[in-house]
């Protein structure tokens, strides 16, 4: 779970003073004047996430936009007021930001009080959730298991699957490599039943594997 930001009381009257804009809409976001509050938050979650997305797990050392995104876990499109709000903020991967996109994450209405159960969201809440106990991430970059519901969600909307595509997800073309590192991170899990679907999906792939193997020789 993340250190939410704390915005110094300058930057709080900017906010304030935003926010009070008659004017004011998710488009804010691309004022002029919001340059030194995006680099604060820029600066503090790229420092407490250790370069590293909350989603796809993986790590990028370097600050540049190009590889990073701010980002309103509630999209502002869908919740402007929410648009500042410390535990609706992160810094992202680019390609988790953009499959994600405006995708309807929580099941709350809220548009004044920034809902903070867990529960209340479809995907895996940087600030929230411990991200372990809905996903593991078998090789950051290339495979992720679903854990729980929550973890299978979350794969789907950030795009998780533009990694690889197995075991349900579609079918990898290196199916040996995926054999491999899911028989690695079976041999790690205690729970007998996230075991026993992992090791289903194993022998599922073995079996296609050696058709594509057969099919290539013919």
């Amino acid at each position: 779970m993340l250190t939410p930001i704390s915005y110094s009381q300058e930057e709080t009257d900017m906010i304030e003073q935003k926010l009070s804009e008659t004017n004011f809409n998710h488009r804010s976001w691309a004022d002029d004047d919001l340059k030194q509050i995006k680099e604060s938050i820029k600066k503090h979650y790229h420092s407490v996430q250790n370069g590293v997305c909350p989603y796809c797990r993986q790590q990028l050392n370097s600050t540049h936009g190009r590889y990073w995104d701010i980002e309103h876990i509630i999209p502002r499109s869908h919740v402007s007021n929410f648009m500042f709000e410390p535990k609706n903020l992160c810094m992202s991967c680019v390609d988790c930001n953009s499959e994600k996109s405006a995708k309807k994450i929580t099941s709350s209405t809220a548009k004044s009080k920034y809902p903070i159960k867990s529960e209340q969201y479809f995907i895996i809440h940087p600030h929230l959730d411990n991200y372990e106990e809905h996903l593991m991430v078998i090789e950051a970059g290339l495979f992720y298991y679903p854990l729980k519901p929550k973890g299978r969600i979350t794969i789907e909307v950030c795009g998780l699957n533009r990694f690889y595509e197995f075991a349900g997800f579609g079918s990898n073309p290196d199916v040996f490599t995926t054999i491999n590192a899911l028989t690695t991170a079976a041999a790690s899990v205690e729970d007998e039943t996230i075991q026993q679907n992992m090791l289903a999906q194993i022998a599922s792939l073995a079996v296609r594997g050696m058709i594509k193997n057969k099919q290539s020789i013919n």
